[in-house]
């Protein structure tokens, strides 16, 4: 008891470190779909024991961990912040969409030989045939390197749509959800750019200013870390 207390207050206090809009959060879906955003680590098991389902043969689970280095830079670490409400709502609609053919328009893939085509399912099945559960969760806050920032599982009665919706929605959390993360290095080195991106921050101040990404302040000499937008600009 007294270490979960100790580890409540430690998450307290690494939350009044980041802005009031950056907060722990949780939705549900009508489809039985869950998303999370919170500053605790996040648990790989609670994620299979969500989506799991005796009619579905499949389950597919990712884990997004912090790796060592970026472009030759040794990483020691990355902190991720979110605005919350946006991204939770953001998150809904990409779970609502999971059940649709959207995934699979996207990226093309002959479905399972077995499962019925999608025009086909009934009403009765609700759009269920591709996928049956989704989960999402994502961390705030530290994460050092080894640790997971991102779990996306899916359970579907077949392993080609559930792998396609996983990676699908990996995409999109990634495009589209109002999450930014802050690299840190092990050199005094800077970068600021959108995630994915190497362009110099003085050729695109603008651009990444609008999209969320923030400059580093330092008081003379480089920083050394720098924000990345985990989502692009419109």
């Amino acid at each position: 008891m007294i270490e979960q207390a100790q580890a409540s207050s430690s998450l307290a206090q690494a939350a009044l470190e980041y802005p009031s809009t950056s907060v722990s959060g949780r939705i549900e879906t009508k489809h039985g779909d869950a998303a999370l955003i919170k500053y605790a680590e996040l648990d790989e098991r609670e994620a299979i024991r969500f989506v799991s389902d005796n009619g579905s043969g499949a389950t597919v689970l990712f884990s997004g961990t912090t790796r060592d280095s970026f472009k030759g830079k040794k990483v020691t670490k990355l902190e991720y912040e979110a605005y919350t409400s946006l991204a939770l709502s953001t998150l809904q609609q990409l779970l609502a969409k999971s059940h649709t053919s959207a995934p699979f328009t996207d990226t093309p893939v002959a479905r399972s030989a077995n499962a019925a085509p999608f025009s086909q399912v009934s009403s009765s099945q609700g759009n269920q045939d591709r996928v049956t559960r989704c989960y999402v969760a994502h961390r705030l806050g530290e994460v050092k390197v080894g640790e997971c920032s991102i779990l996306i599982a899916v359970s579907s009665p077949h392993r080609k749509e559930a792998f396609v919706v996983a990676e699908w929605l990996l995409e999109e959390v990634k495009k589209n959800v109002a999450i930014w993360k802050r690299e840190f290095y092990a050199t005094g080195e800077s970068l600021t750019a959108l995630d994915g991106q190497s362009t110099p921050v003085d050729s695109q101040h603008q651009a990444a200013a609008e999209s969320g990404a923030r400059l580093a302040e330092v008081d003379g000499g480089d920083a050394t870390w720098s924000w990345k937008a985990n989502f692009t600009s419109t």
